[in-house]
C-alpha cells in the first residue's frame, strides 16, 4: 500500500495551511520576555533572509579569521625580516661611503665593475657584522700600540723642551738614559710633567696591585699587611681596606704572614681576592668597600693551601677563581656560591703565577720551569717546556684565548700558543738588560700584564724602566718586538693596564716581591699611576 501523499505548502491546492503558535520564552531574571515568533508560511521569507544574513556573517567572520592568521607573523619570520631589513640598510650606508669616495673618478664602469662593487659591499659588511658581533660579546681585538707609542714620543717631547735637551737625540727619543744616576734624574723628570705620578700609602715594598674593570678604581697590596682602594682620575687614596702591621707588633711571625703576594677583581666589579703568606684566600665584596665600617671585613675566607698563596686569577666573564700557592697546587673556587670545587694537580715546584682568558683553561707557571694549561673541563692540562738553558718563568699573562706570555728569571721574554710546544716566533733575549752592563747577569722579568684582546704588553724589572712590547698574534708574523719605555725607577713588582691603554698602574718599591735581595735604596714604595696618552687626562 502506497504511503499517502503529503499536501505541500506551495502547491496550488485549496488545501489548509498549517498554523503555528507562538511560542514565547523568558530568558531574563527580572521578568522580560523574550519573544520568538515562528510565522506560517507568509513569514518564511524573513526567517530564511535572517538565516542568510546569519550566515554572511559567520562566512565574513571565518574569511577575516583566515586572513588575519595569514597575515599574523611568525616570531622567526619576524627575525628573518628584520635581519633582511638590517642587512639592506648596512649595505646601503656601505654603498654610500663608496659612492662618496668614488665621486672624484670620472671613469665609466661596466657591469664587471658593478659586480665587483656589490661583493665588495657584502664582504665589508660581513666583516663588519663580524665585528659588531665580537664587540657585543666582548672579545674584539683592538690595535692600541701605534697611538701608545705616538702618545710617549709626544710626551718624551714635551719633557725635553721643557729642560732644554733636543728632543730628536738618539737617548730620549729611544726611552734610554743610562744607568744609575743619569736614569734615576730622568724619571724625576717625567715626575716633574705630572705624566707619571707616585702616591703614598704603605710602609713597606707594595707586591701587587688590580684595577677595576673600568678603571676608575685600583687596588694595591704590600708586604706590610696593608690593601689600599684608590681613586685613580683624582689620583688619590679612597680607603684603606686592611691597615699596616706596624714594627710595634708583638708577634713578628704575625707581622710576615701578614704579607700580600696578590689580588685579583672579577670583571663584573663585584668581587675581590687577595692572597698572602696567611695560606688563605680572603674575598671582599668590592660595592660595600669603605662605605661602612664593617665592609673593610673579608665575606668569607677561603682556607685550603698549605703555604703562601702567590698567585690568584678569575676567568674572564665569570666568577671563577683560581688560587696558586707554594705548596704547588692549584684550587678552584665558584664564588657564586663561595664554595671549593676542586683542586688542580701537576707542578712539581712552588707556583709563581696564574693568568685565564675566556676559555676555562688557565696558565700556569711554577719553579719546575714548566708552563702548564689546565683543560678543566676534560681532566687534564698539557705542559709546555722551554728548553735549553732558559731559567723559570716569573710571571704570566693571556693575551687572549690559546695565546699568553710569559717572562723568565734569566731575562727571556716569549709568546706561546697552545698548539706548539715551544714559543711562537724569536724569543726576547735580556729584555731589561743587564747587571752592569752587557758582561753582567741578565735582569729577570719581574712582571707583566697585556691589555686583553690587543697588541699591547708591559713588562717591569729593576733596571729603572717600564717596557712596553708590540705583540703580533697572526700566524705567519706571531712574535714580540718592542714599543717604548717609561722611567720607573726601583723594583716594579706588578703592573695593571687600564682600559683603552690610556694608563697604567704600577706597584714600585724598593724590594722585590717575593723576597729581600737586589734592594734599590733610593727608591720609595709606592703606588704608580702611569699615562700612556698624552691627549687622555688617567
Amino acid at each position: 500500500m502506497a504511503p499517502p501523499r503529503r499536501s505541500s505548502a506551495a502547491g496550488g491546492g485549496g488545501g489548509k495551511k498549517r498554523s503555528r503558535s507562538k511560542l514565547t520564552v523568558d530568558l531574563s531574571g527580572h521578568g522580560g520576555k523574550y519573544e520568538d515568533a515562528v510565522t506560517n508560511g507568509g513569514n518564511t521569507s524573513e526567517v530564511e533572509s535572517e538565516d542568510d544574513d546569519f550566515d554572511n556573517d559567520n562566512r565574513n567572520n571565518a574569511s577575516e579569521e583566515e586572513e588575519d592568521s595569514e597575515d599574523e607573523e611568525t616570531v622567526d619570520a619576524k627575525r628573518l625580516r628584520l635581519a633582511r631589513e638590517y642587512l639592506s640598510k648596512m649595505e646601503a650606508q656601505e654603498s654610500s661611503s663608496e659612492d662618496g669616495s668614488d665621486e672624484e673618478d670620472d671613469a665609466e664602469s661596466d657591469d664587471e665593475d658593478g659586480a665587483d662593487r656589490s661583493s665588495s659591499t657584502k664582504e665589508k659588511v660581513g666583516k663588519r657584522i663580524a665585528q659588531e658581533r665580537l664587540r657585543k660579546s666582548g672579545l674584539l681585538q683592538s690595535h692600541l700600540a701605534d697611538s701608545i707609542l705616538e702618545g710617549i714620543q709626544t710626551m718624551r717631547g714635551n719633557i725635553a723642551s721643557k729642560i732644554g735637551i733636543d728632543a730628536a737625540s738618539q737617548a730620549w727619543m729611544g726611552g734610554e738614559a743610562g744607568e744609575g744616576a743619569s736614569a734615576e734624574s730622568y724619571a724625576k723628570s717625567w715626575l716633574d710633567a705630572k705624566y707619571v705620578t707616585y702616591h703614598r700609602g704603605h710602609d713597606l715594598t707594595p707586591t701587587c696591585v688590580s684595577l677595576s674593570q673600568d678603571g676608575h678604581t685600583a687596588y694595591s697590596g704590600a708586604k706590610d699587611g696593608s690593601l689600599i682602594m684608590w681613586n685613580v682620575e683624582e689620583g688619590r687614596k679612597m680607603s684603606c681596606v686592611l691597615p699596616a702591621v706596624k714594627h710595634g707588633s708583638n708577634n713578628h711571625d704575625h707581622r710576615n704572614q701578614r704579607e700580600i703576594l696578590s689580588i685579583a677583581t672579577s670583571d663584573d666589579d663585584r668581587y675581590m681576592a687577595v692572597g698572602g703568606r696567611d695560606n688563605c684566600v680572603r674575598i671582599f665584596d668590592i660595592r660595600t668597600l669603605g662605605k661602612s665600617s664593617n665592609a673593610s671585613s673579608p665575606i668569607t675566607t677561603l682556607e685550603g693551601h698549605k703555604k703562601a698563596v702567590t698567585a690568584l686569577a678569575f676567568r674572564s666573564r665569570t666568577l671563577d677563581l683560581y688560587s696558586g700557592s707554594e705548596d704547588r697546587c692549584i684550587r678552584r673556587y665558584d664564588l657564586n656560591a663561595m664554595t671549593y670545587v676542586e683542586t688542580l694537580y701537576g707542578h712539581q715546584s712552588p707556583i709563581a703565577g696564574m693568568a685565564c682568558a675566556n676559555k676555562n683553561r688557565p696558565v700556569s707557571i711554577a719553579r719546575d720551569r714548566t708552563v702548564r694549561v689546565w683543560k678543566v673541563e676534560e681532566d687534564s692540562h698539557l705542559v709546555f717546556r722551554p728548553g735549553g738553558d732558559v731559567g723559570s718563568a716569573e710571571c704570566v699573562t693571556a693575551i687572549q684565548d690559546g695565546w699568553f706570555v710569559t717572562g723568565h728569571d734569566d731575562g727571556r721574554l716569549a709568546l706561546w700558543k697552545e698548539e706548539k710546544k715551544r714559543p711562537v716566533g724569536d724569543a726576547i733575549v735580556a729584555a731589561h738588560g743587564y747587571h752592569g752592563g752587557t758582561s753582567g747577569v741578565t735582569r729577570s722579568v719581574m712582571c707583566c700584564d697585556a691589555l686583553g684582546l690587543s697588541d699591547v704588553l708591559a713588562t717591569g724589572s729593576n733596571d729603572g724602566y717600564l717596557r712596553l712590547w708590540k705583540v703580533n698574534t697572526a700566524d705567519k708574523e706571531a712574535g714580540i718586538k718592542p714599543l717604548d719605555t717609561v722611567p720607573i725607577h726601583g723594583h716594579i713588582n706588578s703592573i695593571a693596564m687600564g682600559p683603552g691603554g690610556k694608563f697604567c698602574v704600577a706597584a714600585v718599591g724598593q724590594e722585590p716581591r717575593l723576597g729581600r735581595w737586589d734592594r734599590v735604596s733610593r727608591a720609595k714604595n709606592r703606588f704608580a699611576i702611569i699615562r700612556l696618552n698624552s691627549g687622555e687626562e688617567s
